[in-house]
């Protein structure tokens, strides 16, 4: 465009990166000088927009904003538990509260002291935001009433219940108080080193592995020694996991307790591979309601449990059985076309289950099926997980959560209008919810962090 007595300058685009050049070569044709070449600017193109990339981004946008309201209400859920739940005086918590936070009854389920201190202790040691001095001291609330008046020292068992001071009310045959207890105690170990959380864990924790190997429910719940009831080997699974989670090397000690555990757990899948019994006998389906008897929120839980240990024991087909029957099959079938929410329990045949609350809407498995939908989503990249997942999420915040703390209802009827108003009592806690809010929130960071997710086939 110019000469001057050495160059000639040249303006060239590169239209694969958008960028204006000037090249200026010798203006004699010396071809053993060099020419320079330098950037001026960066155009801006206005590229023909990529359908598939701004549908990505668009995505992408809606998942981050799912995040921040999940998390949103993880906080919410947290500030009522911690408005009206703790006692400074006699330390553990007081969970029977009604709608308001008011306290009515002062009985202490130890099942539920020890989903709460496990709950504040994890997020203490997963978080950054709950990694505090406040959320620790929560979590040592329970820790250190559960070491005092849940534990009993004669035979390593947990009380059931116990007035608000600790005096023992009740002990229950099955072993839902110790599980929950190891896994408090284990937590609040990782959080504190203290010896004393990890021995009284260990303890029960043998004596948990013991039951379920040598007795099981069986004696506990008057069935013949080949039954099993797959509610109580969720339990246990639970359990294993959430020990070994902070410390690898516990994987290859308990190798043989998972694989125990794991094949009881898939001798419940009958019918072809179609179906997750609830109770059977020697690995085989038993006649009546009993033997046809499906609890979606069990299923539902241990589908994602078992998607977490194939992950980390590299077990690709047992992920593949578990997404196919423990989560797609069991969601479409435990759905409510009608009204929406988690059937409480179903008769594998279609007919009336003998359960009378059958067809009640409880928050537990709808919690259970937004984790398995979301974690399944992130696994496969099938936007049908994602978009169940939505479904249900949407169910639980119209019909379970109160507009003026955020804390869940617990029990609802077919129609999905609440039954009970109290938020917190003998079966729920500090728990369900915010293991929900916090775990859905955290996959769908890690969804969004690696830029979407694509579907995957196998």
């Amino acid at each position: 465009s110019g000469i001057n007595a050495e160059y000639r300058e040249l303006k060239t685009i590169n239209t694969n990166y958008f960028i204006q050049s000037n090249l200026r070569v010798p203006a004699n044709g010396n071809k053993n000088e060099a020419p320079e070449i330098t950037v001026t600017k960066l155009l801006d193109p206005s590229p023909v927009p990529d359908p598939a990339q701004r549908e990505r981004d668009e995505l992408l946008k809606v998942l981050s904003e799912l995040a921040g309201r999940l998390e949103h209400e993880l906080k919410a859920v947290l500030q009522f538990w911690g408005d009206h739940s703790l006692d400074q005086e006699h330390t553990g918590y007081l969970t029977c509260l009604d709608y308001d936070g008011t306290i009515y009854d002062t009985t202490k389920y130890c099942t539920q002291q020890a989903q709460q201190a496990y709950m504040y202790a994890k997020l203490y040691n997963n978080t950054d935001v709950y990694h505090t001095e406040d959320m620790l001291n929560i979590a040592k609330l329970g820790g250190d009433f559960l070491l005092r008046h849940a534990f009993r020292a004669s035979d390593n068992r947990c009380h059931h219940a116990v007035t608000r001071e600790g005096k023992p009310i009740s002990l229950k045959a099955d072993v839902t108080a110790e599980v929950y207890f190891v896994m408090a105690l284990y937590e609040l170990h990782y959080a504190t080193k203290q010896s004393n959380y990890l021995s009284r864990g260990e303890a029960v924790l043998r004596f948990v592995l013991g039951w379920i190997r040598d007795s099981g429910t069986n004696n506990y719940h008057g069935l013949e020694t080949s039954e099993s009831c797959l509610g109580d080997l969720g339990d246990v699974l639970r359990m294993l996991l959430a020990v070994c989670e902070h410390n690898p090397s516990k994987l290859r000690h308990h190798k043989e307790d998972f694989t125990w555990i794991i094949k009881r757990i898939l001798q419940h899948v009958q019918r072809e591979g179609t179906v997750v019994l609830e109770t059977v006998n020697a690995g085989k389906e038993m006649p009546g309601w009993a033997g046809r008897r499906v609890v979606p929120g069990n299923v539902l839980e241990i589908g994602w449990l078992l998607l977490k240990y194939a992950h980390i024991a590299h077990k690709k087909e047992l992920r593949k059985q578990v997404l196919n029957v423990f989560i797609e099959n069991m969601f479409k079938a435990a759905w409510d076309p009608n009204h929406g929410g988690i059937f409480s329990s179903l008769d594998v045949d279609g007919l009336s289950p003998t359960d009378l609350t059958w067809n009640m809407k409880q928050w537990w498995p709808v919690t259970e099926a937004m984790i398995s939908l979301i974690m399944s989503y992130k696994i496969t990249g099938e936007r049908k997980f994602l978009n169940d997942f939505s479904r249900v999420f949407d169910y639980a915040m119209v019909h379970f959560r109160e507009p003026n703390d955020g804390e869940w209802y617990g029990y609802a009827d077919v129609e999905g209008r609440v039954t009970h108003t109290f938020k917190g009592g003998p079966e729920k806690g500090c728990f369900h919810v915010p293991r929900c809010l916090w775990m859905c929130a955290r996959i769908v960071r890690d969804v969004v962090a690696m830029g979407g997710v694509e579907k995957k086939e196998g």
